[in-house]
């Protein structure tokens, strides 16, 4: 099994809530009333809301039901937010999750199994209250809740009051908001992700630090990272080193492999497919596309075999992609589930009609190769309002939940932008997809946006830059959950930046993503950072990397010149041209928008 696939199983948080005490007594059941009006009052099923907590959704049905009480006040605290509690009403959730807790019936066998489930039963556990709950809003009094949930909240009302006295007389009037200070209605922030989209580096509302952006334990950078969309049906692979290729625009649409209800062509297919398996380079395959005979009258798309409207009958998308996974299983590492789905020439349907496509093809793909990788439907347009509100309207559908990533368009902010501009982008849809209840969803770079086509093409210099940046600007997404980048792409003439024509030999540009590509193999990243925070000066970027005893930093500028003081153990400068020179701890480096990597020896 893949570690993609294996990080399926491990991707939902866990519901947090450790052993449950069994329902029985009138807290039960009042905190259950409160917990079902505000389920109503979200008007989300609890398959949806249960995925935007991120606890199962038969835990959050026994809550509702009253049929067992959480162990701490955080999972009733996660659904209330999720479903835009007001400040009073968590109040009085927190005061009456207290009462049921309390009254909650001694140990008995768990639910479901073992200790980890979070659904067993046993000794009541209850959490200290919050900072955001241990005390009323200032002034003493609690503000009466909304109309939409007066019915349990009015016959709360007594209680409240009572726990209110009773709290206020004990509590220090703590103000309202967490361990991090006052709660503003959003979830708490990831390290290097930007409040607002191009809050980066020196904005004057963030905290200052020195240090990198974010750091972990050394972690694989694998092969696949390095991906390209391939453009051509002919069978051609890259000449240069690269990890993974996709299959779009390559004639291998819905509409081009099934022109006519049960009548397939297979032969582009696996002629792409073969020469990927011969270089073994995993292939991601894009089910897109609606073939003229699947939607009559409906909408037509970019391409003239397919359609942008969604089949008339869902059947024939199922037996579709059941074919093809039934044919490629064991050959096809992964499948995309759309492209472009935010943009009416690519997918002109509802988003609920999107999201019930997405979980019929995973079921099947699930079923018949289960091995393989189901990404979400592509988004793009991530840039403007409209775009956003899309990719969020689909993920509360729930249809992340039936996915092994998601696929998104993370281009710069204008097609001919600098690659360093993606970071915000990635960095705000992350957030989107955290606020969610997706947070942990490994996200793969598909492409850009359809403007790319109607961009002059790049000059020598910035092309070879921007190409090898590009992936490097992925890595720096790495925090960000942006795990595949895919190259737009390879073997066209017709893109701004080509780097590698069919038929003929690789550009600048495409032998420095080779050369990139062997700078890192096997190296596992660690760290990266930029501007003055880290050390260094111009609009620069650095990322730090280790192998085999060794410590690897690649320096580059988005724009302009930066400088950094090389670190202990720095002996050897690399080029992208190839070249090589020897350097010492304490030289000072001057690097540009073409990146350059220093070796280090450890100890």
């Amino acid at each position: 099994m893949s570690s993609d696939k294996a990080a399926r199983e491990r991707r939902r948080p866990p519901d947090a809530v450790g052993k449950a005490g069994k329902a029985g007594n009138a807290g039960d059941t009042a905190l259950a009333e409160l917990l079902q009006e505000l389920k109503e009052r979200s008007g989300r099923s609890y398959t949806a809301l249960a995925h935007r907590c991120g606890m199962s959704r038969s835990s959050l049905h026994r809550y509702c039901r009253g049929s067992i009480v959480p162990s701490t006040f955080e999972p009733v605290e996660r659904l209330a937010r999720v479903c835009g509690a007001s400040r009073a009403e968590l109040d009085v959730l927190y005061r009456t999750w207290s009462r049921a807790s309390a009254g909650a019936a001694v140990p008995g066998p768990p639910y479901g199994g073992g200790s980890g489930s979070g659904d067993g039963t046993g000794p009541p556990h209850p959490a200290p209250a919050p900072a955001a709950l241990a005390a009323p809003p200032p002034g003493g009094r609690a503000r009466p809740a909304p109309a939409p949930l007066a019915g349990a909240w009015r016959r709360l009302r007594p209680l409240a009051l009572l726990l209110v006295l009773a709290v206020t007389s004990t509590a220090s009037g703590l103000p309202y908001g967490g361990p991090h200070g006052p709660y503003d209605g959003a979830p708490p922030r990831a390290t290097g992700v930007p409040a607002h989209p191009g809050v980066r580096d020196g904005s004057a509302d963030r905290q200052g630090y020195e240090g990198p952006d974010w750091s972990v334990a050394p972690r694989p950078v694998p092969s696949e990272f390095f991906g390209l969309t391939l453009n051509t049906d002919t069978g051609q692979m890259p000449g240069f080193p690269t990890g993974a290729v996709r299959l779009w625009e390559s004639e291998t649409r819905w509409g081009a492999l099934e022109p006519r209800r049960g009548h397939y062509r297979w032969q582009v297919l696996e002629r792409m497919v073969d020469a990927a398996e011969r270089e073994g380079l995993p292939v991601l395959l894009t089910l897109s596309g609606t073939p003229l005979w699947a939607a009559p009258g409906g909408r037509r798309s970019a391409y003239g075999d397919s359609l942008a409207s969604p089949p008339a009958d869902l059947a024939d998308w199922d037996r579709f992609v059941r074919h093809v996974v039934t044919r490629y299983r064991g050959r096809v590492e992964s499948y995309e589930l759309w492209d472009y789905a935010g943009h009416p020439l690519s997918f002109s349907g509802s988003v609920d009609t999107l999201a019930r496509m997405t979980e019929r093809a995973a079921a099947v793909i699930e079923d018949t190769d289960p091995d393989a990788l189901v990404v979400c439907p592509s988004f793009g347009e991530l840039w403007t309002d409209q775009g956003r509100q899309r990719l969020r309207d689909f993920a509360r559908t729930g249809a992340y939940e039936h996915c092994d990533a998601a696929a998104l368009k993370t281009p710069p902010r204008t097609a001919d932008g600098r690659p360093e501009e993606m970071l915000d982008l990635v960095a705000s849809t992350h957030r989107l997809l955290y606020e969610e209840g997706c947070p942990d969803l490994p996200v793969w770079n598909t492409g850009t946006d359809r403007d790319v086509a109607v961009v002059p093409p790049l000059d020598e210099r910035r092309a070879r830059d921007y190409a090898v940046r590009f992936y490097l600007v992925g890595i720096y997404g790495w925090h960000d959950r942006l795990r595949r980048t895919y190259f737009y792409s390879w073997g066209s003439t017709d893109v701004p930046l080509v780097v590698e024509p069919v038929d003929g030999a690789p550009t600048e540009a495409g032998r420095r993503m080779g050369r990139l590509r062997e700078w890192l193999d096997g190296a596992r990243v660690a760290a990266c950072g930029r501007g003055v925070r880290a050390r260094l000066t111009g609009d620069a970027y650095t990322c730090r990397f280790e192998r085999r005893g060794e410590s690897l930093r690649v320096y580059w500028t988005s724009r302009g010149d930066g400088s950094a003081s090389l670190a202990p153990g720095a002996y050897r400068l690399r080029h992208m041209d190839g070249r090589t020179e020897r350097v010492r701890a304490g030289d000072r480096l001057r690097f540009g928008e073409e990146p350059v990597l220093v070796d280090h020896r450890e100890g």
